[in-house]
Formats: C-alpha cells, sequence, structure tokens
C-alpha cells in the first residue's frame, strides 16, 4: 500500500523526504497529497514494521507515524528509528490523551487536526533541521 515512487529520481532532486507511518490508507493518501503539493518527496507504510522496513532503506528528513498501529506501534517504530538515527525528527499523530515517552517525538499532532497545523509542524522541525548531504547518482 502507499505510494513507492523512484528512490533513485528523489536522491538527485532535492526535495527534503518525509516518510509517512500510518495503518489508515485514507490517511496516507490525505496527508501524503497534502505534503507532495507542499514540495515534500513522500513515501508511505501501512505500519510500524513496514515504515521501518522503509526508514532502513534511505535517508529520510522527517518521520511522520501514527501512534496506533498493528505489528509495531508508533512509539516502538519511533524508538528503533532513534537507535538507527539518533537526529532523525519526527512527528506523532495521535488520537489519543496519553503524552508519548518523553524524548521521542518534536512534535505531536492531535487528531483532529487542520492541514496547517500538518504542515506547520513540518516547516518547524525541517526549519531547524539541515538537509543531510545528498548523495550524487
Amino acid at each position: 500500500m502507499g505510494n513507492q515512487a523512484d528512490t533513485a529520481a528523489d536522491a538527485g532532486s532535492g526535495l527534503r523526504k518525509v516518510l509517512l507511518v500510518d495503518d489508515e490508507a485514507g490517511i496516507l493518501d490525505l496527508f501524503g497529497m497534502i505534503l507532495r503539493n507542499a514540495g515534500y518527496s513522500v513515501r508511505t507504510a501501512f505500519n510500524g514494521a513496514a515504515g521501518l522496513r522503509l526508514f532502513e532503506s534511505a535517508a529520510w528528513d522527517l518521520v511522520i507515524t501514527d501512534r496506533k498501529m498493528p505489528e509495531m506501534d508508533g512509539e516502538r517504530l519511533a524508538q528503533e528509528i532513534k537507535d538507527i538515527a539518533p537526529k532523525t525528527p519526527l512527528i506523532l499523530i495521535t488520537g489519543f490523551g496519553a503524552e508519548p515517552r518523553p524524548g521521542l517525538f518534536e512534535a505531536v499532532l492531535r487528531k483532529p487536526f487542520s492541514k496547517a497545523a500538518l504542515l506547520g509542524a513540518v516547516e518547524d522541525i525541517l526549519e531547524e533541521a539541515p538537509a543531510p548531504p545528498r548523495a550524487e547518482a
């Protein structure tokens, strides 16, 4: 599920790369469209385990994950990502009230939230994080 566009084409494009992980296809489609229309390169994964595999396959500027998913929840995914690449910024999407573990996420978006809230959080985080150097193909 999700959009798996050509990774090689994105590597040289200069677009900031966002990994979006959620178990709802409608959310992946909607948020993916919003982010692509705002000029980001977006890949999607349908659960935390698939998200981790995709994370390990490329360099990412930002990961956005849902909290509650089958196979691996968003907090466990975030911990796995931080273990691999501690400086990778993460945004948690949640409909649940409990606070996430401290230090895992740069932002938490509580459902429902607006397109402006999503783009604002992404832009704020990526403004603070310099783009990693891209290997030239």
